[in-house]
């Protein structure tokens, strides 16, 4: 409740810079930015700090308190299942921990490049953009991530999914075989 009230509070600016204005070059009427420091608010504080800095930041740290806590259950009196079950979600979580940063940060340099807008060579410009819209899509790729991560590295995911899938709902679809009847005497 608390991050959903924050949210709220930190976007509210957004309903009230952004404005429709008719675009200089086709006519159209664009939502764009109307204000110069609203700009550099949601430029600096919502995309860099909340959207990206954060949440890696609560990532690498429920990340690396998870390795510490498998690391000190072999000095306790666990099930060894249980332990291993531990020791499992945990390289789960530091796969995903290194696919974060791998597949993320670069997403976040080449955006800080684009910041900094000094770039006068529309070639170079023009590289940058690429380079952006490429880091862009592996962002995106980020949030299908974990299902993949979990199918490579956990044994009893993946049999658990194809259970799922091949058990019951793939013999669920598939067609009844009904054979013909024949007489004893013909084959």
């Amino acid at each position: 409740m608390i991050i959903i009230f924050f949210l709220l509070l930190t976007h509210i600016p957004l309903t009230i810079y952004y404005d429709q204005i008719p675009s200089t070059i086709s006519g159209k009427l664009v939502c764009t930015n109307t204000n110069y420091f609203f700009g550099q608010y949601n430029t600096y504080f919502n995309y860099l700090t909340l959207v990206n800095v954060i949440p890696y930041l609560i990532t690498f740290s429920f990340g690396s308190m998870s390795y510490r806590n498998v690391q000190q259950l072999a000095y306790r009196a666990v099930p060894l299942v249980r332990r291993e079950l531990d020791k499992q979600l945990t390289i789960v979580v530091l796969v995903q921990i290194v696919y974060d940063f791998v597949i993320l940060i670069p997403n976040l340099i080449v955006y800080v490049i684009i910041l900094q807008g000094n770039i006068q060579d529309l070639v170079i410009k023009a590289q940058i953009n690429l380079i952006y819209t490429i880091t862009l899509c592996f962002y995106y790729l980020y949030f299908s991530s974990p299902f993949y991560i979990y199918i490579c590295v956990s044994e009893r995911f993946r049999r658990q999914f194809i259970y799922v899938l091949f058990k019951m709902h793939f013999n669920r679809w598939r067609q009844l075989r009904i054979h013909p009847n024949q007489p004893l005497g013909q084959t």
